[in-house]
């Protein structure tokens, strides 16, 4: 599969540790849920379908959490798993929340869902740019089950942003599709927003999460008081994110 990364080198003497940070945030995002107006225009929707869409859009659920700085709109059928309501409560799991759509059927092996997390305060965390350049190395450090389709620029609640696509075939009998954006607030939190589905189910829910991704909010002043060092990975944790397997199904 080809990959639209151009890498750069890196001369700080955090990337090692930077790098590992990101390779535990993106394998424990793989795997943490599993079993988881009308505009005339040829190409316009119809008035029927816009209807729908606004619906949908009305009838979105919200959830806050002030003291992350969050406000997340989500799919009014999905479900929410909130994991940390403190930044200031130290922990080694960086995700705040976690939305899932539900199951369709008993067959259904794999729950659609969007993962947040917050990494940070950190001291190791600098720039978005540095950010991006770790994350995408230690994602070429992964094994050849995991590739990234696609790289660029984005937004993430109106603050300069990453956005990566990428495919998994770690679980036998489950190709996986995902897409990550992530922004750097204060120079040393990062916000990381990812989502995830089967291949077969990706394009049919984008609509909804791209809607979702794009109306996130993020307040950059509430983690401005908060310690550093929140969300340390331990050797444990990161040996279960790399074998797929994190205990929320």
């Amino acid at each position: 599969m080809i990959s639209f990364i151009k890498m750069e080198p890196i001369n700080s003497k955090n990337t090692k540790i930077v790098g590992s940070l990101f390779l535990a945030l993106t394998i424990q995002l793989s795997i943490v849920v599993f079993g988881i107006s009308h505009i005339v225009s040829p190409f316009a929707m119809s008035p029927i379908i816009q209807t729908v869409v606004a619906q949908v859009d009305q009838a979105f659920k919200t959830y806050d959490n002030p003291k992350f700085g969050l406000t997340v709109p989500y799919p009014p059928t999905w479900s929410l798993d909130e994991l940390r309501k403190d930044p200031a409560t130290a922990s080694n799991n960086s995700i705040v929340a976690i939305f899932k759509s539900p199951a369709e059927g008993q067959n259904d092996k794999y729950l659609e869902n969007v993962i947040v997390n917050v990494q940070g305060p950190r001291s190791d965390i600098k720039s978005l740019e540095q950010y991006t350049q770790n994350s995408l190395r230690a994602f070429n450090n992964m094994s050849d089950t995991i590739k990234i389709t696609q790289s660029r620029s984005d937004t993430l609640a109106g603050l300069p942003a990453h956005k990566l696509e990428y495919t998994s075939s770690a679980f036998k009998g489950l190709n996986l599709k995902k897409m990550q954006v992530f922004t750097v607030v204060n120079n040393n939190t990062a916000y990381v927003v990812t989502f995830g589905a089967e291949d077969s189910q990706y394009d049919k829910n984008l609509p909804a999460i791209e809607k979702m991704i794009k109306s996130i909010k993020i307040d950059t002043n509430a983690m401005k008081n908060v310690k550093e060092n929140q969300n340390q990975p331990t050797g444990s944790s990161q040996t279960n994110l790399i074998n797929g397997h994190h205990g929320v199904f």
